[in-house]
Formats: structure tokens, sequence, C-alpha cells
């Protein structure tokens, strides 16, 4: 049998094998934030596929982090337990397991979403939403703290098997992380230590309001593309941080920010897919299309990274050999022999993925029942830009150009 259908535990919970569905954004929830009909049959699709957990796309612990995405999942308020638990409760009774990511999108998103001023440890903004955040004051600190708290009691009294803390990507607790969003000198900048309090803080709080064996995992960066973003030593730090707060029960490793282009999802530029989905480009005119197609593109092709399967993994075996604590690795995860030799070498406990998953739901059963050796996912990344107006879904097939 394959390794990736071996079991192992995460915790107290157990997981039927080394396939989990990461976290992206589904537009699927309604316009409170709860959970929907469409989202359970999104979900649906992975437990009935053979994936071995869920972890959901991310939910906004409190108002001012809602993302400019459409219909952001929202676990902010009490009254929003009884729809996540009746989602919980269906993907159990078909035998799935399910972690709710939680997170708040800091300086990437838009007061117009949030109705409240944008806040980041720094007053810098960021270069893809271009609006100036307010230097998050040490008092709204510890309020992000709580709600990250009352967020996971919530997820835990919803039936969630666990919780994901969103710290990757540019969200707020990663642009802590980053030197080249946090400028700080008070004891929430400078150095290592200080920049990972925020999270060190929360993963604490999480483990406060839920019980000890409540699973916690955290989602990291490996790089960013920034002179002083994250890059592979401050990830090897922050997994030991993270790791000696006794508090966090998984890594997930990724990479990448929305500023720094499509780092995190490598593979095509989805020239097409901006100009007809992303806000900040589809309302353009003709003569501004035409330099999207003509200019931004060509130069995005030139700088990008290619894509390359499992792109974390160099970091990710890097992180395993210093932390005891379970390792899963997003990024490019696209053919069974490079997932099973990844996992066999120890380089990484579980490997995730969410594009390849949105085309092909049934990939892990493809991939046990030996009917595949790779997903169909050619890296599009129209699904990526889509999600900013769109409900989830895969353009691969799509005629609409």
């Amino acid at each position: 049998m394959s390794i990736l259908f071996s079991s192992k535990s995460i915790g107290k919970l157990e997981l039927p094998n080394r396939i989990i569905r990461a976290a992206s954004h589904e537009g699927l929830a309604d316009e409170r934030g709860r959970p929907t009909e469409q989202q359970f049959r999104f979900y649906e699709g992975f437990v009935n596929g053979g994936v071995g957990l869920i972890i959901t796309g991310y939910a906004g612990v409190m108002k001012e982090g809602k993302s400019a995405l459409r219909n952001m999942t929202m676990i902010d308020s009490d009254d929003l337990i009884p729809s996540h638990r009746q989602l919980v409760d269906r993907i159990h009774n078909i035998g799935g397991r399910i972690i709710l990511q939680i997170a708040h999108c800091g300086r990437q998103t838009w007061s117009g979403e949030t109705g409240m001023p944008l806040v980041a440890p720094s007053a810098i903004q960021c270069n893809f939403y271009r609006e100036l955040p307010e230097k998050i004051k040490e008092e709204e600190i510890f309020e992000v703290i709580k709600n990250f708290g009352k967020a996971a009691y919530r997820a835990r009294e919803a039936g969630y098997d666990g919780i994901e803390i969103h710290g990757a990507h540019g969200y707020l607790l990663s642009t802590f992380l980053s030197r080249h969003a946090n400028k700080r000198e008070d004891q929430w900048g400078g150095s290592h230590k200080n920049r990972f309090r925020i999270v060190g803080e929360i993963l604490k709080k999480v483990k406060q309001e839920t019980e000890k064996d409540f699973p916690v995992f955290l989602k990291l960066n490996t790089y960013e593309r920034a002179r002083l973003g994250i890059k592979e030593k401050d990830c090897l730090q922050f997994a030991k941080m993270a790791e000696e707060t006794s508090s966090c029960d998984a890594l997930e490793l990724s990479c990448g920010t929305n500023e720094g282009g499509f780092i995190m999802a490598r593979g095509e530029f989805p020239t097409k897919g901006i100009i007809t989905y992303l806000r900040p480009f589809c309302e353009f005119n003709r003569p501004m299309k035409h330099l999207v197609r003509c200019i931004v593109a060509p130069l995005a092709k030139i700088i990008q990274p290619p894509f390359t399967e499992g792109y974390n993994l160099k970091t990710a075996q890097k992180v395993k050999q210093s932390v005891s604590i379970p390792v899963i690795t997003l990024g490019g995860m696209r053919s069974k022999k490079i997932m099973e030799e990844a996992v066999e070498s120890d380089k990484t406990d579980f490997v995730s993925m969410a594009r390849p998953l949105i085309q092909e739901p049934d990939l892990p059963n493809k991939f046990r029942m030996g009917k595949s050796e790779k997903a169909l996912c050619n890296n599009c990344n129209i699904c990526v830009v889509a999600a900013d107006t769109q409900p989830i879904q895969c353009y691969s097939k799509s005629t609409i150009f």
C-alpha cells in the first residue's frame, strides 16, 4: 500500500491518509458569512473523493479583518455557531474530518469592505490593495488575540475537529512576522521573538479557550518576495518558536503574499482571468486592459518563478528536522510519485493541495485505486484571481473567453 494512504495522527486527531485539502477562499458563504448548502456540497466532494482532512477556507475572526473577496466565511459571533455546527455535523455524518482556518486579513482588504480602517503592524500599504493601513495600537493587538481565542472557542462549540491559525500569505499575522511589513520598535517588532509574539500569544489563547487536546495548526510562509520578507531561516525560527509554546500541534508550510505576485500559486499568469474577474483590473477601459495584456503580463512572466512540483519541500524538510510536531507541506503537489517520495524520505508528514482538488475532488481515490498518477490541474490560476468576484470553481475547461 502507498504510504500516502497510511494513517497518522495530529494530536488526538487520527487521519486515515496523508492527503489534506488545503484552504482556499471559496466565496460560498452567505452575505453574513454563514456556511451554506453550496459550501457543504463543495466539501462533500472532498470527503467522498478520499481526502484525509479538509481545512476550510479562511473564516474571519472579527469584522475589521474581513476579506475583500466575495462572501468570506465568518466566525466572529456566537450567532454563527449553529450554522457552522450544521455544516460540521453533516461532514461528520458522511465520515469526514474538518478543521476551520481562522484569519484576520490585516492590510490585504479594503476599508470599504470592512467598514473600518485597515490595521497592520506598521502604516505601510500592501502594494496590491494599495490602501494605507493604520499602525495597530497595542490595545488593539490584545483585542485581536482575544478574538482569535473566541473564534477557536466557537469552532470547538460547532464541533470542528480542530482549527488552523492563518499566519501566512500576507495577512495580519504574516505581516507581524515579516520585517518587510513590520517596522515596529516595541515588544511586537524587531527581533524574531518580538515579531512572533502575537502568534505565540494567539496560540496560547486558543488553547486556553478550548480543550488542551483540541488540535491547533499554524500556517507559515517559507518565503516572501521582498528584500526584508520572510526567508527560510525565518521560517525555521518561527517553526521552533511555535513548538516551544506547547500550544501548536502541526505546521502547514506555504509561501508568498498578494503583493508578491504568483509566488504561492505558481504556474500560468492568468491575464484573461485578471481582466475578467479581478476588481482592480476588470473595470478598466479597453486601453488599460491592453496595457495589462501587453506590458504587465509579459513582465510578470519574466519575474515569476517557474512551476516545479513540491516547491516548498526543501524548506519543509529542514523544518521537519527542527521540530517534533507534524509538518504539512503545500505548494505544487501534483504527482503521486512526488508526494510518496516526500513522505517516505521524511521531508514532510502530510501533503496538502488546493487547486488540483478544485478540479478533481476525487483525486485521492484515483491515486489509491491506481486510476491516476498525476493531477489534471494545469496551473492556469484563473481560480485564484476569479475568487475576488465569483464562487470557487475550476476554469480550465471553461469557454467564457
